[in-house]
């Protein structure tokens, strides 16, 4: 509210708010005079508060910080205190106007008290980011002083080196404010991440409240979690299947490709289980939410399956040498055990060659014609005089189905008996 006195009219606030570190004006506005001096408002002592005439008796408190604004033939009094300070909060002031003259007019009737608080920034950001789109984020300061606003610095994180920023100030109300504004594109990589702004004054800084970014994006990585524990053929797993998007999936797409055929299974749940599961399975996941579409790399599942015997095994001479081949496939990879004649101690003539490639594994074992221990022998009988490869995994010991076995005879010679291929 302003006041008036009654011999010459002068016009001055009651309160004045000052923004600590920053300036502040005391507005005064009276007739035409010749010279003007401000005092501290006291019960006992006048401190000097401002004397254009004579600055050795402005008070130490305020020497240099205060000047009076405006020309005093047009009848501006107003007061401007640089570099606000704590100190200052609650200070009362009053004017007189030509100080040097008989009747000095005197105005401690009308004093103006100045407030002063400290500000921090206040910081706005647009309800919703969506990566890929352009934003803007506000940071404004409130300050007092016209001339010199404080000045903004945005904290950000490294993913907003593609914004650009402008400032600008204005009075709203009586009241001045300093904004710089932050505009960019959004990305997914800036969600959660801080952000704020500071204001730096003359001897001090403040900050704004730190803000956690909120930014709408896509599933850009989906991944596929299989539950602990071997896979066994025959049997199930389940399967989860997690996006990093925002926000959270809301359909998932659920693919198996399996002996060379594609299922596909719709449903809002991001774990589901997998039944009858063979061989050579693979499964695959999509996932959607609001804002787009990922999918995951087709995982292929670790069956586990008892060793199978493959129809490359068999023995063949060629010239003086016999050789005998056992080729099995099982997940895991098999052992292959060889016996003669149901020995599995091996005479000396015999040499043993393994040899493993994924889910195959391949013996093969030979022995010179001429050797005195041989596989077949004159006279012999092919149903004992045998050679034969036993294979086993860990999924026969854990299926309990004992050990599989096959037995492969030696080619005809000549004085023998024609072996027999047996397989159990």
């Amino acid at each position: 509210m302003l006041q008036q006195a009654r011999s010459w009219i002068i016009t001055v606030p009651t309160t004045v708010t000052a923004v600590e570190g920053s300036c502040v004006e005391v507005p005064c506005q009276t007739q035409s005079h010749s010279r003007v001096a401000w005092y501290q408002y006291h019960n006992i002592h006048y401190p000097v508060v401002y004397d254009g005439r004579n600055p050795t008796k402005v008070d130490h408190r305020f020497r240099g910080r205060t000047s009076v604004l405006g020309k005093a033939a047009e009848g501006n009094c107003t007061l401007m205190i640089s570099n606000v300070q704590k100190a200052d909060n609650n200070l009362i002031v009053y004017v007189w106007i030509n100080p040097d003259s008989k009747p000095a007019q005197t105005f401690y009737h009308q004093p103006v008290t100045i407030i002063v608080e400290r500000a921090a920034p206040i910081i706005s950001i647009q309800k919703q980011m969506v990566d890929g789109k352009m934003f803007q984020a506000n940071c404004s300061i409130k300050y007092s002083c016209p001339f010199s606003p404080p000045s903004l610095h945005w904290n950000t994180s490294p993913f907003l080196n593609k914004s650009t920023s402008t400032a600008f100030s204005e009075n709203v109300q009586g009241q001045w404010w300093y904004t710089k504004t932050l505009r960019g594109p959004a990305t997914y990589e800036m969600h959660n991440s801080k952000m704020w702004c500071s204001a730096k004054f003359r001897t001090f800084t403040t900050e704004s409240q730190q803000i956690a970014l909120n930014i709408l994006y896509g599933p850009v990585i989906v991944t596929l979690t299989l539950e602990k524990g071997p896979i066994v053929e025959g049997g199930s797993v389940t399967v989860e299947c997690a996006a990093d998007c925002n926000p959270q999936p809301h359909t998932y797409i659920w693919l198996k490709r399996q002996m060379g055929q594609n299922n596909e299974i719709t449903s809002t749940e991001r774990k589901r289980p997998f039944n009858d599961i063979m061989r050579d399975t693979s499964i695959c996941c999509i996932a959607d939410n609001d804002i787009g579409t990922g999918k995951s790399h087709w995982v292929d599942l670790d069956v586990q399956y008892a060793p199978v015997i493959l129809p490359e095994s068999s023995c063949h001479l060629t010239g003086e040498v016999l050789k005998c081949v056992c080729q099995a496939e099982a997940s895991p990879n098999a052992t292959i055990h060889w016996t003669v004649d149901g020995n599995a101690t091996l005479p000396s003539s015999f040499s043993i060659v393994s040899a493993n490639t994924k889910k195959v594994v391949s013996g093969e074992i030979s022995q010179d014609e001429d050797a005195q221990s041989r596989p077949c022998r004159r006279g012999s009988n092919p149903e004992v005089d045998r050679l034969s490869c036993v294979y086993e995994n860990q999924f026969v010991d854990q299926m309990s189905r004992g050990l599989q076995q096959i037995y492969v005879a030696a080619p005809q010679r000549k004085d023998t008996a024609q072996p027999q291929a047996e397989v159990r």
